[in-house]
């Protein structure tokens, strides 16, 4: 496949595993998954299955930037780029969120709230930002290494963080007090290491965009009947209370294989130039952002809510116009941000010239 054929294939992985993303998130804030120790019915049932299949897309994206970024040029404008992006959501949403009568006033005087949007990446206001900055800071010495390491070796250091971060989590019926669940930027930088791997190797035994789905489907059903199980046995046995939540969490085994399973379907796909490749490559550069909107801590917990107020839709179908929104407000910021770039070359080159 050509480089530009790829391209347009994880482009279009991106805007897939950021709606999964959302899915997951719409999940969590309608209380459809059932919590360990309830007898999950047909509705819960269903949410476990949706949850299963979406939840390996925070690891899809970080193997994205592990596939780029262990073959690129470390950049701070790279950097300096995503903290632009996310101050811009985490400053400006409440004083708009206040200007449509959404947000109480008093939140943009806050000094806890006003902290907290100012330093979105160190107080963690949005935890995927904070893991992914501290993983790109590290990835220019961990560049260094990867192409320079035997084959053995390579293995050997993956195989040793795998057992760290996540097969000793995955059969442990009780917490580690070291497993953060994949929330943290030691799982991102292990991840990020799959995804160099893939990079500089490809895949050994996944030649195939069957062998890939296989993979996928299979870590999915995996994840599923074990949640199902482990939710039915919780109700009799209270011990397996936090196991019974594993199975969701980003550093369980299945959810990095089904994440790797995924993301070589779509490393073996093919789009053609057309009119798709060019929708795809529009809207890919705004599925961040479609993140940084429906999570800001302001959002997040009420935009179902707002979303079925303004369609007059309810259920999952609030998903599609709620993504769609934020993927055209990221557009227009987008715009934004190239026009301030233009003015500022601008002045810089008319400083210059003077």
């Amino acid at each position: 496949m050509s480089k530009k054929t790829r391209q347009t294939n994880f482009e279009l992985l991106r805007i897939a595993a950021m709606f999964m993303v959302m899915i997951l998130h719409y999940l969590l804030r309608t209380g459809l998954l059932p919590e360990a120790g309830e007898v999950p019915g047909g509705k819960g049932s269903a949410a476990v299955i949706a949850e299963s299949f979406c939840v390996v897309a925070v690891n899809v994206y970080v193997l994205i930037s592990g596939y780029f970024l262990s073959a690129a040029a470390f950049s701070w404008k790279r950097i300096a780029a995503v903290i632009g992006q996310v101050l811009f959501y985490a400053l400006l949403i409440p004083p708009v969120l206040v200007i449509l009568g959404l947000l109480d006033v008093q939140k943009l005087t806050d000094v806890y709230h006003l902290w907290n949007c100012l330093f979105p990446v160190q107080t963690g206001h949005y935890w995927f930002v904070s893991a992914y900055i501290v993983m790109c800071l590290f990835s220019p010495l961990i560049n260094a290494a990867i192409w320079q390491l035997e084959p053995k070796c390579f293995a050997k250091i993956l195989a040793g963080l795998l057992l760290f971060f996540s097969i000793g989590k995955t059969i442990s019926p009780l917490q580690f007090a070291t497993d953060r669940y994949g929330y943290e930027y030691g799982w991102f930088l292990c991840v990020y290491l799959i995804g160099a791997w893939i990079r500089r190797f490809g895949f050994q035994w996944m030649k195939n965009i069957r062998r890939a789905l296989a993979v996928y489907l299979g870590s999915v059903l995996l994840t599923a009947g074990m949640e199902l199980a482990l939710l039915g046995l919780a109700v009799r046995i209270p011990a397996l209370t936090y196991y019974a939540s594993v199975p969701f969490h980003y550093n369980f085994l299945p959810c990095i294989t089904g994440a790797v399973g995924l993301f070589a379907c779509f490393y073996y796909m093919r789009i053609p130039d057309g009119a798709a490749a060019k929708i795809v490559s529009f809207f890919a550069p705004a599925a961040f952002g479609v993140y940084l909107i429906h999570e800001h801590v302001d959002v997040s917990l009420n935009w179902c809510r707002w979303m079925t107020e303004w369609t007059g839709f309810a259920g999952p179908v609030i998903l599609i116009p709620a993504f769609t929104g934020c993927l055209l407000i990221d557009k227009l910021r987008a715009v934004l941000f190239g026009w301030i770039g233009l003015a500022a070359k601008a002045a810089l080159k008319h400083k210059k010239e003077a």
